[in-house]
C-alpha cells in the first residue's frame, strides 16, 4: 500500500467531495473523526464504503435498506452509529 498519509489524505478528500452536500458534511466528519484510529484494513474497507453511491449509503445509514455483505463490517457499522448519534 502507499504511503499511509497519503492514502488518509485522499480518503478525506474523497469522503468530503461526495456529491451532495448533507453526505459531504456527513462522510467528511467521519472520516476526520476516524481515520487517525483506522488501521490499513479499515483505511481499505473505507475506501470500498466510498465507493458505493450517496443514495445508497444513506438508505443504509436509514435501515431502509439491508447491508450489503461486501460492506457489513465494523467500518460501516462505525458510520451508521455515528450518523444516529448526530440526529439525537
Amino acid at each position: 500500500m502507499e504511503n499511509i498519509e497519503i492514502f488518509r489524505k485522499k480518503l478525506l478528500y474523497k469522503a468530503s467531495h461526495r456529491g451532495t452536500k448533507e453526505m459531504d458534511i456527513l462522510m467528511g466528519n467521519f472520516a476526520d473523526k476516524f481515520i487517525q484510529l483506522f488501521d490499513d484494513h479499515e483505511l481499505s474497507l473505507l475506501d470500498i464504503l466510498l465507493d458505493q453511491d450517496d443514495d445508497h449509503i444513506y438508505k443504509i445509514i436509514l435501515k431502509k435498506t439491508p447491508i450489503p455483505e461486501n460492506i457489513d463490517n465494523r467500518v460501516t457499522k462505525l458510520l451508521i452509529d455515528f450518523a444516529n448519534t448526530i440526529n439525537e
